[in-house]
């Protein structure tokens, strides 16, 4: 009998170029140190992207782990089924990560990360409206569901826009910019990035070298509400705690205080050992409802070398949290 062909071995990835113009990964280095504890467990990249993170977590896995990638831009999707095809440990879902739960079973994961807002990607493409590039449409929706933001805009009151701009962005001037932009709206301006541009310059008191940093913060706030971010946000983390094993991670990478908030608020219910109404005498729910510790005591930050090389991470905080 003749000697058989040795078995080919599956195709691997080892760091594939994943980036595809989306942003460099942050914080990668101590993303994966932190969170891929176990070679052969089942990991999630809750906001695939470009693939970066990604493609460092399979690095770190032998043949036998995983990787469950979502991301509800299906641009985004499409190119890491491409870059991750012949990959057999990636799997890949079009879908919010408040929708995990219908892609992995309770106590499955050895690590999830969420790299939450936006890509670079997204923000460059004026077809998307994400940026206050001059005369860009306003849509902002990361996926092809809901309303635009021209559409929302234009259903608002004043005192709608007001609180999406304060809750979302901490925008002080929230009431007076409401009524700049709506007003704007009456007359038939254009809605457009230009509309809420002259909205801000219009705000007295405004220094010449804050407009910019007010303008982004007006974008953000309305990009969060037209894509729920913080629902989503406050959504996926609970499932994913559900979803992770004892001894699993969870990374979480902010880009700004209202998202960190967010995060911090909702991953601290999960420490609390009692869930009694503070007003109690005594303990009655039998304090043992703790479910993750904090493993970084205070959120990690970016080394200065990786802020000077990529001025998406300038902002960056990462919290890590393992399931109890």
């Amino acid at each position: 009998m003749g000697k058989q062909a040795p078995r080919r071995k599956p195709a691997i990835s080892r760091g594939p170029r994943a980036d595809h113009g989306y942003h460099l990964p942050v914080m990668a280095d101590e993303i994966v140190e932190q969170m891929v504890t176990d070679p052969h467990g089942l990991y999630l990249d809750a906001t695939m992207g470009g693939g970066g993170h990604s493609a460092r977590i399979l690095e770190k896995l032998g043949p036998h782990g995983g990787l469950l990638g979502l991301d509800r831009d299906m641009e985004a999707v499409a190119r890491n089924q491409a870059t991750f095809a012949n990959d057999p440990r990636v799997r890949i879902q079009r879908a919010e990560f408040s929708r995990l739960a219908e892609f992995c079973a309770p106590e499955s994961l050895a690590g999830a990360l969420f790299d939450l807002g936006v890509s670079s990607r997204q923000l460059d493409a004026k077809e998307r409206g994400f940026s206050f590039t001059p005369g860009t449409a306003l849509d902002m929706r990361m996926g092809p569901e809901g309303p635009a933001a021209a559409d929302l805009i234009s259903g608002w009151d004043e005192y709608a826009l007001a609180t999406v701009l304060r809750r979302n962005a901490d925008v002080v001037e929230a009431k007076r910019l409401a009524r700049n932009i709506l007003a704007a709206v009456e007359r038939g301006d254009g809605l457009n990035s230009d509309l809420i541009r002259k909205a801000v310059e219009k705000l007295p008191g405004i220094r010449d070298d804050n407009r910019n940093s007010l303008l982004a913060r007006v974008f953000q706030a309305i990009r969060m509400e037209v894509n729920d971010e913080m629902g989503q946000v406050e959504k996926g983390l609970r499932a994913a705690v559900v979803r992770l094993r004892k001894g699993g991670r969870l990374c979480v990478l902010s880009y700004h205080s209202v998202e960190d908030r967010m995060v911090k608020e909702t991953l601290a219910e999960f420490e609390k050992e009692c869930i009694c109404a503070q007003n109690l005498p005594v303990c009655t729910c039998g304090s043992n409802h703790r479910r993750l510790r904090k493993v970084l005591r205070k959120p990690g930050l970016p080394t200065d070398a990786e802020r000077d090389r990529n001025p998406r991470a300038r902002s960056a905080k990462l919290r890590v949290m393992e399931k109890v």
